[in-house]
């Protein structure tokens, strides 16, 4: 079956059918072509179970709150505070990139929201300021990735629903490494910005300060809210979904950038995107579903065991394998198709599960950075008009970045671990 399962669901990939549709089809084509009727008449029941989820809400909240950041001022400030802060430094505008897509990533959980959002801010000025454009598209989608890793995150609350981890403490294992991923976005921005000879700019004055820091203030209370009120327990993470929406809409209405008409807007460009997510969540469960039933995970099991036994290697094949996995497959359906292939490998080798959460994440997120299937890439570019065969060759240096970053999570646990396990013991 799997052959089949697989063939059919790159094919239909490759001529260009939605991801859901390849996802649903290909599962669809399999049973047939086998002759599992009664595994036919379960589709419909699988689809609709893996729906029927209370911490799914959270998942249309935060695209929802992605949504009203962008119509409502909100990542516009984020951006003019984050240029105070660190604008001065050499290479600034880059710096600049990787702060307020740290602070977006507080609110939204989402990296397209965030790509979008900063991207169609920030690219423009970079490029006006000299910037060439392969940085400024490249850094813009680079940094962007943080946006699932530091809390909240999208990709987290559905790995949660997945596996039934606690989704408070899969936000908290990614907030130290989040910030360590921008840390070294930004070293790489700084080297970048000596080699081409990038000037530095004036610090900007105590006025411009104060008038940024008044403006600024409110978005940076949000992600302590929401992380606060999740390790506390004040409320749960879906809830922290209606809170980061709501706070949200309230700065869009006090800025007076949200009208009526915005707002119908965003509703309903979150209520399509929620759609596609969800559709895909159900076509991916019947498609995990079947992988399963072939036994799939303990087939990789059986072949990583007979290259090596050594927990340290098994675990550096497994990363590789979910990189190039990521190349070629959207980070949503890697995500919801290898989850349950990958967890028992990193049972075997004894992996803490909220650890693991973490690295498969950050794979992902690489992925999206990388041709041919980047969706992080594909909407930096489209949003600034910048052709992608302008910007593939330097991507790869903040690839690179990532990938060290990437060892040395995966070989220093507590770095993701520590946190969770001292808020919430």
């Amino acid at each position: 079956m799997l052959p089949i399962l697989f063939l059919a669901f790159f094919a239909l990939m490759a001529v260009g059918a939605p991801i859901a549709i390849a996802l649903g089809a290909s599962t669809l084509l399999t049973l047939v072509v086998n002759g599992h009727t009664d595994m036919l008449l379960m589709l419909p029941q699988k689809m609709m179970t893996a729906l029927d989820s209370f911490p799914l809400m959270a998942v249309p909240l935060f695209i929802l709150t992605g949504q009203l950041m962008n119509s409502g001022g909100i990542t516009r400030r984020i951006v003019r505070l984050s240029n105070v802060i660190v604008g001065h430094v050499r290479g600034g505008l880059s710096h600049v990139n990787v702060v307020a897509s740290m602070i977006f990533a507080g609110i939204s959980g989402s990296a397209t929201a965030d790509t979008a959002g900063i991207g169609s801010v920030l690219i423009p000025a970079m490029i006006e300021d000299g910037y060439e454009e392969d940085w400024a598209v490249g850094i813009t989608a680079a940094s962007s990735t943080i946006g699932p890793i530091i809390p909240p995150s999208i990709l987290m609350v559905i790995y949660g629903f997945m596996t039934q981890l606690s989704i408070a403490k899969l936000f908290l294992v990614g907030l130290v490494p989040g910030i360590i991923i921008g840390l070294a976005l930004i070293a790489a921005g700084y080297i970048l910005a000596v080699k081409r000879g990038q000037a530095r700019k004036a610090r900007a004055s105590l006025k411009q300060m104060l008038l940024a820091l008044k403006d600024g203030w409110p978005p940076l209370l949000a992600p302590l809210i929401i992380i606060g009120g999740i390790t506390t327990g004040v409320f749960t993470a879906t809830e922290a979904g209606v809170i980061a929406a709501v706070y949200a809409l309230i700065l869009g209405l006090v800025y007076r950038e949200l009208s009526f008409r915005n707002l119908i807007e965003v509703v309903f460009t979150s209520a399509v995107n929620t759609t596609v997510v969800l559709f895909i969540v159900a076509c991916a469960s019947s498609f995990g579903w079947v992988i399963g039933y072939e036994k799939l995970p303990m087939t990789l099991v059986g072949i990583l065991n007979s290259i090596t036994t050594n927990p340290q290697l098994m675990l550096f094949l497994i990363l590789v394998v979910m990189l190039l996995i990521g190349m070629v497959m959207e980070g949503m359906v890697m995500l919801l198709v290898f989850v349950p292939v990958f967890i028992p490998l990193a049972e075997v080798i004894g992996l803490d599960p909220y650890h693991f959460a973490l690295l498969m994440i950050v794979c992902i997120e690489i992925g999206g950075l990388t041709p041919p299937v980047g969706l992080l890439l594909y909407v930096a570019c489209g949003v600034s008009h910048v052709p992608i065969r302008r910007v593939t060759r330097l991507v790869w240096y903040f690839v690179a970045v990532m990938l060290v970053v990437l060892l040395v999570l995966a070989y220093v646990p507590g770095l993701a671990t520590w946190l969770p396990d001292t808020l919430l013991k």
